[in-house]
């Protein structure tokens, strides 16, 4: 499974992820990320590790005046056409995205195609020590990366579903 941790400032948005990928019985690491930059959108999944590749290589459109319509109207078009083309749609390829652009950070989910803005979360089987994290480190005076890699690790050490190595990324 995953974690992936996304934090935006307002003026910059950082994604960061293990690179754990797991079934019931066991647990790799992946030589590849998690989290990429694809056009000006960054971005990190979780579940379906197909349809995480998937956001890599769409053509993702720019993000315009509006981000949240431009991933709500287009992404979602992109997203489901490549997953129509490319692969099989079911409940075992349902992905979870964070996806930021401009400052702006979003969840977006290919179950029910939900877009939601959030200002700092997490996605994933280890997000619940990641959020855990977050929390305890908001007032703190550290940077996002920090931030962002101490929820990663925190999830890294307390569920079994993650596994390092850590990247961290902004746009």
């Amino acid at each position: 499974m995953t974690v992936i941790v996304g934090i935006t400032d307002g003026t910059t948005v950082y994604i960061g992820g293990d690179r754990g990928v797991s079934d019931e019985e066991t647990i790799l690491s992946l030589s590849r990320p998690k989290v990429h930059v694809n056009n000006e959108w960054l971005f990190g999944y979780s579940g379906s590790l197909g349809v995480g590749q998937l956001m890599e290589l769409i053509d993702m459109p720019d993000a315009g005046e509006d981000p949240y319509r431009t991933l709500r109207m287009d992404v979602v078009s992109h997203m489901r056409s490549a997953i129509d083309l490319y692969s099989v749609s079911n409940a075992e390829t349902t992905s979870e995205f964070i996806i930021g652009t401009q400052g702006r950070l979003f969840e977006f989910n290919t179950n029910d195609w939900s877009v939601a803005e959030v200002e700092e979360t997490s996605i994933g089987s280890g997000s619940p020590f990641a959020l855990g994290s977050l929390y305890t480190t908001k007032d703190f005076p550290a940077t996002p990366e920090f931030r962002i890699n101490m929820a990663i690790e925190s999830a890294i050490k307390y569920s079994p579903s993650c596994q390092g190595w850590v990247d961290i990324l902004n746009v």
